[in-house]
């Protein structure tokens, strides 16, 4: 059976917005118009798509064409339908999928990783004064399992209470700039917060700007960001519109 790879969809997506777009395997782009939407798709014949370096830049490098010229709702890597399943699926969404569109038009991705720096999380055992203070001997046997449980519970309530500081602490700072945000914290990993911010087209360079003033602010940590990216965060293609033939 024919499939298409499906990149995006928008209502304001014109064949401009695709000239010269190479998709997954080189396959040549086109748009599949419905229902007053056009997605973005190529022909494909592997079924799943293989999850490969150049598959999943070819992804990104198409919505990121569309991206500079149109307001594209993105899909996940890896959504295939047959031209008839693709066809329903707009029909049936194309009233949810134009409310989507206008919550997100003329706004983009930005996206912000901080990470704990070189010496971790503050606030450690040593640090608080926890390892052996005051001892002149060990504890042994079940008193040292349970003291050793207890500090683990301590710290990582702690641990988790310095990451959500972090992360109300970031969104206090970019809120003012973003439309949506989706902040997800991870105390326990080396990458603490990932936040994804909706920025209108024009507040881009206030953004990254906003974002340097942070890194000043907060030299112990760590900062990536990265953006402008159709927004994938807020449009929950994930679920929501993911195609299954």
């Amino acid at each position: 059976m024919s499939l298409y790879y499906v990149y995006c969809v928008g209502d304001d997506i014109a064949d401009e917005a695709i000239a010269g777009a190479a998709g997954l395997g080189g396959s040549p782009v086109r748009l599949f118009p419905r229902a007053g939407l056009a997605a973005v798709v190529s022909a494909f014949e592997d079924e799943p798509a293989p999850v490969t370096r150049e598959h999943v830049l070819a992804h990104n490098r198409v919505n990121s064409q569309v991206l500079a010229r149109a307001t594209p709702l993105p899909f996940r890597f890896g959504t295939l339908a047959a031209e008839e399943r693709l066809a329903s699926y707009i029909d049936a969404r194309a009233a949810a999928l134009r409310e989507t569109l206008d919550a997100v038009r003329g706004c983009v991705e930005m996206t912000v990783k901080v990470m704990w720096g070189e010496a971790g999380p503050e606030g450690g055992a040593a640090a608080r004064g926890e390892a052996g203070a005051g001892r002149t001997a060990p504890p042994g046997g079940g008193t040292a399992f349970l003291l050793a449980k207890r500090r683990a519970l301590l710290g990582g309530e702690d641990l988790r209470r310095r990451a959500d500081e972090l992360a109300a602490w970031l969104d206090a700072r970019a809120s003012a700039l973003a439309r949506a945000s989706d902040v997800r914290v991870r105390p326990s990993e080396s990458l603490v917060v990932r936040a994804a911010h909706l920025v209108e087209r024009g507040r881009v360079a206030e953004y990254r700007e906003r974002m340097r003033a942070l890194r000043a602010e907060r030299s112990d940590l760590r900062f990536l960001t990265s953006g402008p990216w159709p927004p994938y965060s807020f449009t929950t293609l994930s679920e929501e519109l993911r195609i299954k033939n």
